[in-house]
Protein backbone atom coordinates (compact mmCIF):
# COMPACT_ATOMS: atom_id res chain seq x y z
CA UNK A 1 0.00 0.00 0.00
CA UNK A 2 2.71 2.43 0.77
CA UNK A 3 4.61 1.62 -3.00
CA UNK A 4 0.60 2.43 -4.03
CA UNK A 5 0.45 5.68 -2.65
CA UNK A 6 3.49 7.13 -3.03
CA UNK A 7 3.19 6.02 -6.81
CA UNK A 8 0.20 7.67 -6.75
CA UNK A 9 1.43 11.09 -4.66
CA UNK A 10 2.57 12.70 -8.35
CA UNK A 11 -1.13 12.85 -9.94
CA UNK A 12 -2.48 16.29 -11.35
CA UNK A 13 0.90 17.69 -11.61
CA UNK A 14 2.32 19.07 -14.66
CA UNK A 15 1.44 18.53 -18.65
CA UNK A 16 5.25 19.26 -19.46
CA UNK A 17 6.21 16.81 -21.73
CA UNK A 18 10.08 17.23 -21.08
CA UNK A 19 9.52 16.04 -17.57
CA UNK A 20 12.34 13.27 -16.67
CA UNK A 21 11.76 9.83 -16.96
CA UNK A 22 10.60 8.13 -13.45
CA UNK A 23 12.91 5.71 -14.00
CA UNK A 24 15.65 4.66 -16.54
CA UNK A 25 19.28 4.19 -17.24
CA UNK A 26 19.86 8.16 -17.41
CA UNK A 27 23.33 7.75 -15.65
CA UNK A 28 24.54 4.94 -18.38
CA UNK A 29 26.57 6.26 -21.15
CA UNK A 30 25.95 6.00 -25.28
CA UNK A 31 26.23 2.35 -26.26
CA UNK A 32 25.70 3.39 -30.14
CA UNK A 33 27.66 5.26 -32.02
CA UNK A 34 26.97 8.10 -33.84
CA UNK A 35 24.34 6.99 -36.59
CA UNK A 36 23.14 10.68 -37.10
CA UNK A 37 20.32 12.49 -35.80
CA UNK A 38 16.71 10.46 -35.15
CA UNK A 39 13.81 12.26 -33.84
CA UNK A 40 10.59 10.42 -32.56
CA UNK A 41 6.84 11.74 -31.78
CA UNK A 42 4.92 9.43 -29.64
CA UNK A 43 1.18 10.13 -29.37
CA UNK A 44 -0.80 9.29 -26.03
CA UNK A 45 -4.39 10.27 -24.96
CA UNK A 46 -3.63 10.07 -21.22
CA UNK A 47 -1.72 12.40 -18.72
CA UNK A 48 2.10 12.33 -17.93
CA UNK A 49 0.58 10.82 -14.85
CA UNK A 50 -1.12 7.66 -16.44
CA UNK A 51 1.04 4.69 -16.30
CA UNK A 52 1.02 4.08 -20.12
CA UNK A 53 2.54 7.51 -20.51
CA UNK A 54 4.99 7.10 -17.29
CA UNK A 55 6.20 3.85 -19.56
CA UNK A 56 6.55 5.88 -22.40
CA UNK A 57 8.99 8.49 -20.36
CA UNK A 58 11.13 5.51 -19.43
CA UNK A 59 11.23 4.51 -22.70
CA UNK A 60 12.31 8.26 -23.84
CA UNK A 61 15.39 8.16 -20.82
CA UNK A 62 16.44 4.99 -22.12
CA UNK A 63 16.21 5.78 -25.91
CA UNK A 64 18.21 8.95 -25.28
CA UNK A 65 21.21 7.81 -22.62
CA UNK A 66 21.72 4.50 -24.94
CA UNK A 67 22.36 7.06 -28.18
CA UNK A 68 23.41 9.69 -26.55
CA UNK A 69 20.91 12.05 -27.68
CA UNK A 70 20.93 10.92 -31.33
CA UNK A 71 17.92 9.98 -30.78
CA UNK A 72 15.48 12.19 -29.26
CA UNK A 73 12.64 11.39 -28.20
CA UNK A 74 9.18 13.49 -27.48
CA UNK A 75 5.70 12.52 -25.70
CA UNK A 76 3.09 13.98 -26.72
CA UNK A 77 -0.31 13.18 -23.72
CA UNK A 78 -3.71 14.21 -23.56
CA UNK A 79 -4.75 13.21 -27.64
CA UNK A 80 -2.55 17.09 -28.53
CA UNK A 81 -1.33 15.21 -31.93
CA UNK A 82 -5.28 13.78 -32.48
CA UNK A 83 -7.51 11.10 -31.03
CA UNK A 84 -6.45 7.38 -30.41
CA UNK A 85 -7.60 6.44 -33.97
CA UNK A 86 -6.41 9.64 -35.49
CA UNK A 87 -2.94 9.05 -33.96
CA UNK A 88 -2.43 5.61 -35.16
CA UNK A 89 -3.42 6.93 -39.09
CA UNK A 90 -0.88 9.21 -38.90
CA UNK A 91 1.98 6.74 -37.73
CA UNK A 92 0.46 4.35 -40.56
CA UNK A 93 0.85 7.04 -42.97
CA UNK A 94 4.27 8.62 -42.08
CA UNK A 95 3.18 11.82 -40.98
CA UNK A 96 4.30 10.82 -37.04
CA UNK A 97 6.47 8.03 -35.57
CA UNK A 98 4.41 6.55 -32.98
CA UNK A 99 1.78 6.53 -31.22
CA UNK A 100 -0.29 4.17 -28.31
CA UNK A 101 -4.09 3.24 -28.80
CA UNK A 102 -6.35 1.07 -27.05
CA UNK A 103 -7.50 -2.07 -28.60
CA UNK A 104 -10.79 -0.83 -29.77
CA UNK A 105 -9.22 1.64 -31.93
CA UNK A 106 -6.47 -0.63 -33.26
CA UNK A 107 -9.18 -2.96 -34.39
CA UNK A 108 -10.19 -0.49 -36.88
CA UNK A 109 -6.80 -1.16 -38.30
CA UNK A 110 -6.09 -4.98 -37.82
CA UNK A 111 -9.93 -6.64 -37.09
CA UNK A 112 -7.55 -9.96 -35.73
CA UNK A 113 -6.98 -8.02 -32.55
CA UNK A 114 -11.23 -8.34 -32.16
CA UNK A 115 -10.10 -11.35 -30.46
CA UNK A 116 -8.60 -9.14 -27.59
CA UNK A 117 -12.46 -7.77 -27.31
CA UNK A 118 -13.89 -11.22 -25.68
CA UNK A 119 -14.61 -10.24 -22.42
CA UNK A 120 -13.79 -11.75 -19.03
CA UNK A 121 -10.89 -14.14 -20.68
CA UNK A 122 -8.16 -13.30 -17.86
CA UNK A 123 -8.72 -13.46 -14.59
CA UNK A 124 -5.61 -11.46 -13.55
CA UNK A 125 -2.69 -9.13 -14.61
CA UNK A 126 -0.16 -11.96 -14.63
CA UNK A 127 -2.72 -13.98 -16.57
CA UNK A 128 -2.82 -11.27 -19.75
CA UNK A 129 0.60 -10.74 -19.55
CA UNK A 130 2.21 -14.10 -19.99
CA UNK A 131 -0.51 -14.11 -23.09
CA UNK A 132 0.19 -11.10 -24.71
CA UNK A 133 4.40 -11.52 -23.92
CA UNK A 134 4.06 -14.98 -25.46
CA UNK A 135 3.93 -16.10 -29.16
CA UNK A 136 0.24 -15.61 -29.62
CA UNK A 137 0.84 -11.33 -28.66
CA UNK A 138 3.59 -11.54 -31.53
CA UNK A 139 1.58 -12.72 -34.07
CA UNK A 140 -0.81 -10.55 -33.25
CA UNK A 141 1.58 -7.63 -33.86
CA UNK A 142 2.61 -9.34 -36.60
CA UNK A 143 -0.62 -8.90 -38.18
CA UNK A 144 0.06 -5.49 -38.22
CA UNK A 145 2.57 -5.25 -40.91
CA UNK A 146 0.31 -5.42 -43.63
CA UNK A 147 -0.83 -1.75 -42.64
CA UNK A 148 2.39 -0.28 -42.99
CA UNK A 149 2.45 -0.64 -38.49
CA UNK A 150 5.19 -2.48 -36.24
CA UNK A 151 4.00 -2.92 -33.07
CA UNK A 152 7.11 -2.33 -29.65
CA UNK A 153 5.28 -2.98 -27.04
CA UNK A 154 2.12 -3.68 -24.83
CA UNK A 155 1.51 -0.05 -22.72
CA UNK A 156 -0.67 -0.78 -19.95
CA UNK A 157 -4.34 0.38 -19.28
CA UNK A 158 -5.83 -2.16 -16.74
CA UNK A 159 -8.73 -3.59 -16.33
CA UNK A 160 -11.35 -2.17 -17.13
CA UNK A 161 -14.61 -0.99 -14.57
CA UNK A 162 -18.09 0.56 -15.11
CA UNK A 163 -18.74 3.90 -13.79
CA UNK A 164 -22.35 5.54 -13.80
CA UNK A 165 -24.16 8.49 -12.32
CA UNK A 166 -27.30 7.15 -11.30
CA UNK A 167 -27.56 3.94 -9.59
CA UNK A 168 -25.06 0.64 -8.12
CA UNK A 169 -25.35 -1.42 -10.67
CA UNK A 170 -25.43 -5.14 -8.80
CA UNK A 171 -26.88 -7.02 -11.78
CA UNK A 172 -27.21 -7.32 -15.60
CA UNK A 173 -30.93 -6.29 -15.04
CA UNK A 174 -29.71 -2.23 -13.41
CA UNK A 175 -27.52 -2.24 -16.91
CA UNK A 176 -31.26 -1.37 -18.90
CA UNK A 177 -31.79 1.46 -20.22
CA UNK A 178 -28.21 3.52 -18.77
CA UNK A 179 -26.22 5.30 -21.22
CA UNK A 180 -22.74 3.41 -21.44
CA UNK A 181 -19.95 5.45 -23.41
CA UNK A 182 -17.86 3.31 -25.20
CA UNK A 183 -14.57 3.61 -27.55
CA UNK A 184 -15.98 3.17 -31.45
CA UNK A 185 -15.58 -0.46 -31.07
CA UNK A 186 -18.31 -2.84 -32.53
CA UNK A 187 -17.38 -5.10 -29.88
CA UNK A 188 -17.58 -3.18 -27.12
CA UNK A 189 -20.93 -1.61 -28.25
CA UNK A 190 -22.15 -5.36 -28.99
CA UNK A 191 -21.61 -6.17 -25.37
CA UNK A 192 -23.17 -3.32 -23.84
CA UNK A 193 -26.06 -3.66 -25.77
CA UNK A 194 -26.50 -7.17 -24.73
CA UNK A 195 -26.36 -6.12 -21.52
CA UNK A 196 -29.55 -3.80 -21.75
CA UNK A 197 -27.78 -0.72 -21.71
CA UNK A 198 -27.51 1.73 -24.83
CA UNK A 199 -24.05 2.29 -25.69
CA UNK A 200 -23.08 5.71 -26.94
CA UNK A 201 -19.12 6.36 -28.11
CA UNK A 202 -17.97 8.91 -27.25
CA UNK A 203 -14.28 9.95 -27.70
CA UNK A 204 -12.29 9.96 -24.50
CA UNK A 205 -10.78 13.41 -25.01
CA UNK A 206 -14.89 14.33 -24.94
CA UNK A 207 -15.32 11.56 -22.30
CA UNK A 208 -15.28 14.23 -18.98
CA UNK A 209 -17.87 17.24 -20.99
CA UNK A 210 -20.19 14.18 -22.16
CA UNK A 211 -20.84 12.46 -18.31
CA UNK A 212 -21.10 16.31 -16.27
CA UNK A 213 -23.69 17.29 -19.25
CA UNK A 214 -25.15 13.76 -18.62
CA UNK A 215 -25.04 13.13 -22.54
CA UNK A 216 -24.71 9.71 -21.00
CA UNK A 217 -24.90 8.01 -17.78
CA UNK A 218 -22.06 6.59 -17.35
CA UNK A 219 -18.63 4.56 -18.77
CA UNK A 220 -16.35 1.52 -18.63
CA UNK A 221 -12.32 2.42 -18.67
CA UNK A 222 -9.61 1.13 -16.07
CA UNK A 223 -9.23 2.44 -12.79
CA UNK A 224 -6.27 4.38 -14.13
CA UNK A 225 -8.35 6.77 -16.42
CA UNK A 226 -11.08 7.07 -13.97
CA UNK A 227 -8.61 8.61 -11.49
CA UNK A 228 -6.97 10.66 -14.39
CA UNK A 229 -9.86 12.07 -15.46
CA UNK A 230 -11.46 13.17 -12.26
CA UNK A 231 -14.20 11.13 -13.05
CA UNK A 232 -15.26 11.39 -9.32
CA UNK A 233 -16.99 14.87 -10.04
CA UNK A 234 -19.25 13.41 -12.38
CA UNK A 235 -20.03 9.95 -11.74
CA UNK A 236 -21.09 8.20 -8.40
CA UNK A 237 -20.65 4.49 -8.28
CA UNK A 238 -18.08 2.02 -9.91
CA UNK A 239 -18.55 -1.51 -10.26
CA UNK A 240 -15.64 -3.22 -10.38
CA UNK A 241 -16.66 -5.89 -13.25
CA UNK A 242 -13.29 -6.57 -14.70
CA UNK A 243 -14.99 -7.16 -17.79
CA UNK A 244 -12.08 -6.26 -20.19
CA UNK A 245 -8.44 -6.40 -20.00
CA UNK A 246 -7.37 -3.21 -21.93
CA UNK A 247 -3.87 -3.22 -23.21
CA UNK A 248 -2.56 -0.04 -25.38
CA UNK A 249 -0.31 -1.22 -28.20
CA UNK A 250 2.73 1.23 -28.98
CA UNK A 251 2.97 1.13 -32.49
CA UNK A 252 5.68 2.59 -35.48
CA UNK A 253 5.58 2.88 -38.85
CA UNK A 254 6.76 0.19 -40.43
CA UNK A 255 8.29 1.46 -43.27
CA UNK A 256 10.33 4.07 -41.17
CA UNK A 257 11.23 1.60 -38.44
CA UNK A 258 13.12 -1.02 -41.39
CA UNK A 259 15.00 2.12 -42.72
CA UNK A 260 16.57 3.11 -39.11
CA UNK A 261 20.34 1.38 -38.38
CA UNK A 262 19.94 -1.82 -36.77
CA UNK A 263 21.48 -0.07 -33.29
CA UNK A 264 18.82 2.07 -33.08
CA UNK A 265 16.02 -0.41 -33.71
CA UNK A 266 17.55 -2.48 -31.31
CA UNK A 267 17.58 0.36 -28.30
CA UNK A 268 14.32 1.44 -29.51
CA UNK A 269 12.93 -1.93 -28.90
CA UNK A 270 14.63 -2.56 -25.44
CA UNK A 271 13.50 1.29 -24.04
CA UNK A 272 9.63 -0.14 -25.39
CA UNK A 273 9.54 -3.13 -23.37
CA UNK A 274 11.38 -1.14 -20.71
CA UNK A 275 8.47 1.15 -20.53
CA UNK A 276 6.00 -1.77 -21.08
CA UNK A 277 7.10 -3.47 -17.90
CA UNK A 278 7.54 -0.06 -15.81
CA UNK A 279 3.73 0.90 -16.96
CA UNK A 280 2.41 -2.94 -16.04
CA UNK A 281 4.36 -2.26 -12.01
CA UNK A 282 2.97 1.37 -12.01
CA UNK A 283 -0.25 0.26 -12.88
CA UNK A 284 -0.61 -2.91 -10.44
CA UNK A 285 1.10 -1.20 -7.52
CA UNK A 286 -1.19 1.49 -7.84
CA UNK A 287 -5.05 0.58 -8.04
CA UNK A 288 -5.38 -0.23 -4.24
CA UNK A 289 -4.40 3.35 -3.36
CA UNK A 290 -6.70 4.99 -6.25
CA UNK A 291 -9.98 3.04 -4.71
CA UNK A 292 -8.63 4.71 -1.58
CA UNK A 293 -8.35 7.84 -2.66
CA UNK A 294 -11.83 8.09 -5.42
CA UNK A 295 -13.70 6.59 -1.39
CA UNK A 296 -12.50 9.31 0.12
CA UNK A 297 -13.90 11.86 -1.99
CA UNK A 298 -17.06 10.01 -2.70
CA UNK A 299 -17.69 6.90 -4.75
CA UNK A 300 -19.04 3.92 -4.12
CA UNK A 301 -17.27 0.80 -5.46
CA UNK A 302 -18.64 -2.47 -5.35
CA UNK A 303 -18.91 -6.07 -6.95
CA UNK A 304 -21.04 -8.14 -8.30
CA UNK A 305 -21.71 -11.26 -6.89
CA UNK A 306 -20.85 -14.81 -7.87
CA UNK A 307 -24.21 -15.35 -9.35
CA UNK A 308 -24.35 -11.40 -10.51
CA UNK A 309 -21.11 -11.68 -12.60
CA UNK A 310 -22.19 -15.76 -13.77
CA UNK A 311 -24.81 -13.99 -15.84
CA UNK A 312 -22.90 -11.28 -17.36
CA UNK A 313 -20.14 -13.52 -17.52
CA UNK A 314 -22.34 -15.85 -19.92
CA UNK A 315 -24.09 -12.68 -21.67
CA UNK A 316 -20.74 -11.24 -22.47
CA UNK A 317 -18.79 -13.87 -23.99
CA UNK A 318 -21.45 -15.38 -25.91
CA UNK A 319 -22.01 -12.44 -27.40
CA UNK A 320 -18.97 -11.44 -28.45
CA UNK A 321 -17.31 -14.28 -29.20
CA UNK A 322 -19.89 -15.12 -31.53
CA UNK A 323 -19.61 -11.69 -33.35
CA UNK A 324 -15.65 -12.01 -33.48
CA UNK A 325 -15.73 -15.35 -34.69
CA UNK A 326 -18.09 -14.14 -37.82
CA UNK A 327 -15.62 -10.90 -38.39
CA UNK A 328 -12.23 -12.65 -38.07
CA UNK A 329 -13.19 -16.38 -38.94
CA UNK A 330 -14.02 -18.91 -36.11
CA UNK A 331 -10.69 -21.11 -36.40
CA UNK A 332 -8.39 -18.05 -35.86
CA UNK A 333 -10.64 -17.32 -32.69
CA UNK A 334 -9.79 -21.27 -31.78
CA UNK A 335 -6.22 -20.99 -32.49
CA UNK A 336 -5.55 -17.54 -30.11
CA UNK A 337 -7.70 -19.32 -27.46
CA UNK A 338 -5.96 -22.80 -27.97
CA UNK A 339 -2.54 -20.48 -27.46
CA UNK A 340 -4.14 -18.32 -24.56
CA UNK A 341 -4.56 -21.26 -22.78
CA UNK A 342 -1.29 -22.64 -22.91
CA UNK A 343 0.47 -19.53 -22.37
CA UNK A 344 -1.85 -19.39 -18.69
CA UNK A 345 -0.93 -23.27 -18.16
CA UNK A 346 2.63 -22.33 -18.25
CA UNK A 347 1.98 -19.58 -14.79
CA UNK A 348 1.37 -22.81 -12.82
CA UNK A 349 4.22 -24.86 -14.38
CA UNK A 350 5.76 -26.92 -12.08
CA UNK A 351 3.58 -26.29 -9.35
CA UNK A 352 0.36 -28.31 -9.51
Amino acid sequence: MCLALALLAGCGGSENASSAAPAGDSAAPSTTPDLGKVSIRISACNSLEHPQTLGLLVMKDYVESKTGGNVSVEVFPNSQLGAERESVEQVKNGTLEMATASIGPITTFCDKFMVLDIPFMFDSYEEAWMVLDSQAGWDLFNQLEAENLKGLAWMENGFRHVTNSVKPINSVADFKGLKIRTMEAPMHMANFQALGANPTPVPFSELYMAMSQKIVDGQENPLANIWDLKMNEVQKYVTLSKHLYDSMPLVTNLEWYNKLPSEYQTVISEGALLGQNYSRFVNAAREEAIIAKLTDLGMEFNELSPEAKAEMVSISQTTVSDKVKAEIGEDYVNKFMDAMNAAKAEILLGVE
